[in-house]
């Protein structure tokens, strides 16, 4: 009877220790765990993005110097720098009398990610030098950043754009906080402010 009694209590125990084993297996830990990844991620990469100030970056006449070594007797027509996951690009087109030229590259280390020539559309033969920049006596990209910054009164700035347009050059920076942001053109030699636009 003991014996009987013993075995019936051994069955139960094991039965409740299964029991036991089986809901710790079906904890949601993969919903857990995806939720969470998520999170960090979104915290990372926010935290990742760094500003213009806290990276040592190539001056706009070093990149200038490395799209003329590849491509020498082209008039550069826009210029652009803009942050990606926490490293920072320059992209520069140009053109000549038939080609468009395109070359992305690392802002730090110079590394080259693009180099693109392409014919030239019908309508853009001979505009070159009405889009050429000129590059003397520009305000700086730090200079340009500190007024765009003051312009928007939040955020902080992730791309920058050198253009050319009516025979004024100018800056056009985005500056960014969250999911707003905002727009400040600057006249480029003399820090103006032309216009600022605010996307929501």
């Amino acid at each position: 009877m003991k014996k009987i009694l013993l075995v019936g209590i051994s069955t139960v125990l094991l039965g409740v220790m299964a029991g036991c084993s089986q809901t710790e297996v079906k904890k949601p830990v993969t919903e857990t765990t995806q939720t969470s990844i998520n999170g960090e991620s979104q915290t990372k990469s926010s935290a990742n993005q760094k500003s213009i100030s806290e990276v040592k970056i190539i001056t706009l006449e070093e990149a200038r110097d490395i799209y003329e070594k590849a491509h020498p007797k082209t008039d550069i027509t826009s210029i652009q720098l803009d942050s990606t996951r926490g490293d920072f690009f320059y992209k520069i087109d140009g053109m000549d009398d038939s080609n468009d030229y395109e070359m992305k590259f690392n802002a730090v280390t110079k590394d080259i990610k693009k180099d693109k020539t392409e014919k030239l559309d019908k309508e853009d033969i001979g505009q070159n030098k009405d889009k050429k920049i000129d590059l003397s006596g520009l305000k700086t990209i730090d200079e340009v950043t500190e007024i765009a910054e003051k312009e928007a009164t939040v955020g902080k700035a992730e791309e920058w754009t050198l253009e050319k347009e009516l025979g004024v050059t100018f800056w056009e920076v985005e500056v960014r906080d969250g999911h707003k942001e905002t727009q400040v053109k600057i006249d480029a030699k003399i820090g103006k402010v032309l216009e600022t636009r605010q996307d929501d």
